[in-house]
């Protein structure tokens, strides 16, 4: 009868206690070397003397991506995957 309660308190301070060991990050063996494309939406067009520019805003933020089109009066695509 007495042992009873002593497995219990020794179950209870086992289970209760913090892990012993550090934790790990996972790293692949293989680094995924493929290009990351995150979407980007039409901010702004202007029109200059050389072409056409189109501003495009990144979904995640971030610096504006441009594209420069030489052909005057284009219209620039709505929006795109661009580079990370």
């Amino acid at each position: 009868m007495r042992l009873l309660p002593s497995c219990l308190i020794v179950l209870a301070l086992g289970i209760a206690s913090p892990a012993a060991a550090a934790g790990r990050t996972y790293k692949p063996v293989v680094e995924d070397k493929t290009p990351q494309y995150e979407l980007c939406r039409l901010r702004k067009r202007e029109f200059t003397e050389g072409g056409t520019d189109c501003f495009y805003r990144r979904q995640t933020g971030g610096k504006d991506a441009l594209i420069r089109v030489d052909d005057a009066k284009v219209r620039c695509q709505a929006e795109y995957q661009c580079k990370r």
